[in-house]
């Protein structure tokens, strides 16, 4: 799980116990100005319609509306994953992929037919197997399921005209 971040305040300006609204201000500005934030700001803000006018003629096509479609759907499902269970699934799955390119980097002979059979004589190699077994059953399952779909209802094509 994530900790969270902290932050000290600076110290306030010689002779001020505190910064004030003004000094934040000028700090931030100055901030924004040195790191060329400030600029690309104004830029932007001064082609405003005309940024505005390419991300909208993005959108108003079949592949923006589908993609804004997409990302809907996605956000429904993380919003619905445990994030203890998506850490352990990433954490396992991360030292799963360094293990793979640890052996795949051995340089001595594949292993015979009878190693990797003997791989399935342990419990964690079961797990995994039957874990991976389910999610093809269950994908499996629901690609041939006439039911309309969970997370969605759009298909891209709603009548929404430019």
């Amino acid at each position: 799980m994530a900790s969270p971040i902290t932050y000290d305040y600076p110290p306030g300006p010689p002779g001020q116990q505190t910064f004030t609204a003004a000094d934040d201000l000028a700090r931030l500005l100055e901030t924004l100005h040195t790191s060329g934030t400030l600029r690309t700001l104004n830029g932007l803000l001064a082609q405003l319609q005309d940024v505005m006018a390419v991300v909208l003629d993005g959108l108003n096509t079949d592949e923006g509306r589908n993609g804004i479609a997409n990302l809907l759907v996605l956000a429904k499902l993380l919003g619905r994953i445990d994030a203890d269970g998506l850490d352990r699934f990433v954490v396992a799955l991360d030292r799963g992929l360094e293990a793979a390119g640890e052996r795949l980097e051995e340089k001595d002979d594949a292993p015979g037919s009878l190693t990797v059979l003997k791989k399935l004589r342990q419990p964690e190699v079961r797990r995994g197997l039957d874990a991976a077994l389910t999610l093809l059953g269950t994908l499996g399952t629901q690609l041939s399921d006439p039911q309309p779909p969970v997370y969605s209802s759009h298909d891209g094509k709603d009548g929404a005209e430019p």
